[in-house]
């Protein structure tokens, strides 16, 4: 005789008494309908053993928010989207990982869903973190923090939401497979379209793939700011990206140079100032303090470490 089951509802709501239903156990289908039917965001499960379904309760959702919740800063910072093409009927992702808010990697890929499951960017989306979670392991991380929008990103590998199709069981099984393989993830939503650079840049990687124009905040956060990256190979795929303000995309440990190069900012070597020639001396402390009137915040912080360099050096 088949066991009765009981249904936990995590997320619900009760319609006749106008209010939300949490942590709710029900011992039929039919009561269970009830709160979940027609609710947005409906988080519920069936259990043949009720200490499973009270642990399913007792057990909060994973998913943290950018901006809101605390999450390791100190380890690989891995960004991950996906687009769709209605027109190709093809799917895109996107990933781009960061360390110490320098890039270390990016890359992007498209493919077709499988015949009857067109799940359309969310094939992207799983596809960009099973991406993120094998990079960090394959270079030897310990930890990840996966950056996405779409929230299954987190509760399909979590198990927190019941997988319903062969996409979500598959995303299930490589996750945690990759953790079992000695990967500590977590997961952080992030608002998409808010000009968060990184998921920006994961986005722009996506549309690239299918040749989807862009909102080109990639290019507006250049014309002010400094992009690092680890090296040439990474510097070149960013340029792809954009039209304008490549010349902001600068290797790590080649940022002085930027400064000293950019033909705009004509910048004086401060180690060969003479104190023996005081109008000369003054002269060029007129001429940069000119250039540093026209730096943005983060060039000023760049130009500050290189003449600190540059005096230490000296003695």
């Amino acid at each position: 005789m088949a066991k009765k089951k009981v249904y936990a509802i995590k997320e619900g709501f009760d319609f006749s008494k106008n209010e939300r239903i949490q942590n709710k156990l029900v011992d039929s289908w039919g009561e269970c309908q009830k709160y979940i039917k027609g609710v947005k965001g409906a988080i519920y499960k069936s259990f043949e053993d009720i200490d499973e379904a009270k642990m399913f309760l007792q057990k909060g959702s994973e998913l943290l928010r950018k901006g809101k919740d605390k999450y390791d800063e100190n380890c690989l910072h891995v960004y991950v989207d996906g687009s769709y093409n209605s027109a190709s009927r093809k799917f895109s992702y996107g990933v781009v990982a960061v360390k110490d808010n320098i890039v270390e990697y990016i890359h992007g890929g498209s493919g077709k869903n499988a015949e009857g499951n067109n799940i359309r960017q969310i094939a992207g989306e799983l596809n960009a973190a099973i991406e993120g979670a094998k990079y960090a392991l394959d270079n030897k991380h310990k930890k990840v923090v996966i950056f996405h929008d779409y929230e299954g990103i987190c509760h399909h590998a979590t198990g927190f939401w019941k997988r319903k199709d062969k996409s979500s069981q598959e995303y299930y099984d490589k996750m945690n497979d990759l953790m079992k393989k000695g990967i500590e993830i977590q997961f952080v939503q992030v608002k998409s379209h808010e000009e968060d650079l990184f998921n920006e840049m994961a986005d722009t990687i996506c549309k690239r793939e299918l040749n989807i124009d862009n909102d080109r905040v990639l290019e507006k956060y250049l014309s002010k700011n400094i992009i690092k990256v680890k090296n040439q190979e990474i510097k070149k795929k960013i340029e792809d990206l954009v039209v304008k303000g490549m010349e902001n995309i600068v290797i790590e440990g080649e940022v002085e140079n930027t400064v000293k190069d950019n033909k705009t900012l004509e910048m004086p070597d401060v180690s060969k100032i003479k104190d023996k020639n005081i109008e000369n001396k003054n002269e060029l402390i007129q001429q940069i303090n000119k250039v540093l009137k026209e730096l943005e915040c983060e060039r000023l912080e760049e130009v500050l470490k290189y003449v600190k360099r540059k005096k230490n050096q000296k003695k």
